[in-house]
């Protein structure tokens, strides 16, 4: 039973058509109200979710931008103290006696001294030379490692800074092999003349602990660079890297592109005063966007969760409401077999309303029907009276006008073989018209009673072979005086009882050779057309036809076209094929043209 349901169900799908398939018509009101939830809450959520996530994601962006700003102008004055720091310390190295003295006499003079305040200098492992220098650049002392020179010539340092008197600069990061440098110089003077330089080279190195200590400082997520102003080296403070896609000049901006590992960041550049630096700090757009995905994240599964909660409440109240509607669909179908028990109230509200209303109307409709019984029994007791005496009168047509008839024929037959040879040519004729209006009389009658007898007669319907009958209809005419040219197709076989159809052939067929007996060459053509509902059949001949507009006069009873001088005929056979066919719950009609033939159509409904 399991599986015949759903093959049934699978053939009711198959034959909707496309649309019904993809919209709700399938589907009962206790399935649609749960899934109209589900779409309205899964928008509305949706809707929420995207607005707050991008308001989220707004503001998560500009916080962090703010934080890389402040965090780029905190690392750059971190720096910039730290330059300081260093400028201070070398400003109290320039004070001291023995190093003017050492200046001013070319080496000459405190040399000790001086040297001895140099090496105080070289604290670590990252001075690596330092060295006091004449007016003219020219070297007075040094203490250090004296190779730094010839990977960094004093002319390249110089070339980036442009000492004047009492000035301070950290010239320019180089690498050099493995290494990079960087130049300290301090101007030292008299007044307003330059006496000499200190400059200090020292090398930029720094751990892997001391760069996460200063990571952790600056927050998860965040990168620190350090690059010339002028873009020529960028270094994250222990290699060389390559150069950002950032400009140096636009130093208030941020700037957005991906880093080497592909990702997406954003950062800020901040110069470092008394430098030749830039300091840039970049976030990873992923991070500062962490909090705008784990609140659209949550969003997602608190909006499942209503939506889940939403379909179960709206099915719990779709199957409340639905509950009473079936009930009634029950006692509806109840009602159709002839059940009128009424249905049992349990609500107060609409529904409740509406099965009160259902009862009334059951209850009314059951006396509706008694006396509906009531006027179907007096009907078909009318009905069958009325049978009885159109039975008894087509019985009386029979035997009360034949009788007449029979003698009618019988005493002119009797006058005519004792009497004609006494009769002139006159008295013959009007025997004759006697003699054949009283045959025509006779046929008249015969159509009649086989029209009265249509509408009793009980079909019995089975297939007909069409090709078959209708070759036997035209056997039973006799064309031998006047030849027919027969053009028959094939016709497909019928559905019906054989016996009315066969009538219905023959008074098609002879009408066609009745009327087109007056043309030189006769010719009638039979076939077939048929579809999924219905098979249609015509006959069709060259004879006189008639006027279309006449047409309406067809199939009525003793309705001609043509005059009785013309044609023979009762008028009947038309009429008696109209109610054959109507009885199949078939149709048939004409066309035809004044003198060019008519064709003659009937359908007959596929089994």
């Amino acid at each position: 039973m399991e599986t015949d349901k759903l093959i049934a169900m699978n053939k009711t799908s198959i034959g909707k058509p496309w649309y019904e398939r993809i919209t709700l018509q399938g589907l009962s009101i206790q399935q649609r109200l749960p899934l109209l939830i589900c779409v309205l809450l899964s928008m509305v959520i949706l809707t929420f979710s995207l607005v707050s996530y991008y308001g989220v994601k707004k503001a998560a962006i500009e916080i962090g931008r703010n934080r890389l700003r402040s965090l780029a102008d905190e690392l750059g004055t971190m720096f910039t103290q730290s330059s300081q720091g260093l400028k201070t310390q070398l400003v109290n190295v320039s004070k001291q006696e023995a190093i003017k003295k050492c200046i001013n006499s070319h080496g000459a003079d405190s040399t000790a001294g001086a040297l001895a305040i140099i090496n105080k200098l070289r604290r670590d492992s990252t001075w690596l030379l330092v060295e006091l220098l004449d007016a003219g650049r020219a070297t007075v002392l040094s203490s250090g490692d004296a190779g730094v020179k010839t990977k960094l010539s004093r002319e390249t340092v110089f070339a980036s800074i442009a000492p004047v008197t009492d000035s301070f600069s950290i010239g320019k990061t180089y690498a050099a092999g493995d290494s990079m440098y960087y130049a300290v110089v301090y101007t030292i003077n008299e007044g307003k003349n330059i006496k000499g330089y200190i400059v200090s080279w020292r090398l930029l190195l720094n751990n892997r602990q001391a760069l996460a200590q200063l990571s952790q400082l600056m927050g998860t997520g965040a990168t620190l660079y350090i690059g010339n102003t002028d873009g020529s080296l960028w270094t994250d403070l222990v290699k060389p890297v390559p150069a950002p896609p950032v400009n140096n000049l636009y130093s208030r901006d941020f700037f957005e592109y991906n880093d080497k590992q592909g990702k997406k960041v954003i950062a800020a550049v901040q110069p470092i005063a008394t430098t030749h630096w830039v300091v840039l700090v970049e976030f990873a757009e992923q991070t500062i966007l962490e909090t705008a995905t784990r609140f659209l994240k949550w969003i997602i599964v608190a909006g499942a969760i209503l939506t889940a909660l939403g379909i179960f409440i709206t099915w719990l109240m779709s199957r409340n409401i639905i509950r009473p509607l079936n009930q009634l669909t029950t006692a509806a179908t109840a009602i159709a077999a002839g059940d009128y028990s009424p249905v049992k109230v349990t609500r107060l509200d609409e529904l409740g309303k509406l099965t009160n209303a259902f009862n009334d109307m059951a209850a009314q409709i059951k006396i509706t029907q008694g006396h509906l019984e009531n006027k179907v029994r007096e009907r078909t007791m009318q009905l069958e009276a009325s049978n009885k005496e159109l039975e008894a009168f087509s019985y009386s047509i029979s035997h009360d006008l034949r009788s007449p008839l029979r003698g009618i024929a019988g005493f002119t037959s009797m006058l005519q073989e004792q009497y004609g040879t006494h009769l002139d040519d006159d008295a013959k004729r009007l025997i004759e018209v006697i003699m054949g209006n009283t045959l025509k009389m006779s046929n008249l009658i015969d159509d009649l009673l086989s029209f009265f007898r249509m509408s009793r007669h009980e079909m019995v319907k089975s297939k007909i072979p069409t090709s078959q009958l209708v070759s036997e209809v035209i056997a039973e005419f006799d064309t031998k005086n006047k030849p027919v040219n027969w053009i028959i197709q094939p016709l497909p076989e019928s559905f019906g009882d054989i016996n009315s159809i066969r009538q219905v052939w023959i008074n098609l067929i002879s009408n066609a050779i009745k009327y087109s007996r007056t043309v030189t060459s006769p010719q009638i053509e039979i076939g077939a057309t048929a579809n999924k509902h219905e098979v249609v059949f015509f006959i069709k001949d060259n004879g006189v036809g008639f006027d279309i507009k006449y047409s309406d006069k067809l199939f009525k009873v003793f309705q001609r076209l043509h005059g009785a001088s013309e044609f023979e005929g009762t008028g009947i056979g038309l009429a008696i094929v109209e109610k054959i066919i109507t009885k199949h719950g078939g149709r048939v009609w004409a066309e035809a043209e004044k003198n060019k033939g008519a064709t003659f159509y009937f359908s007959l409904p596929v089994e």
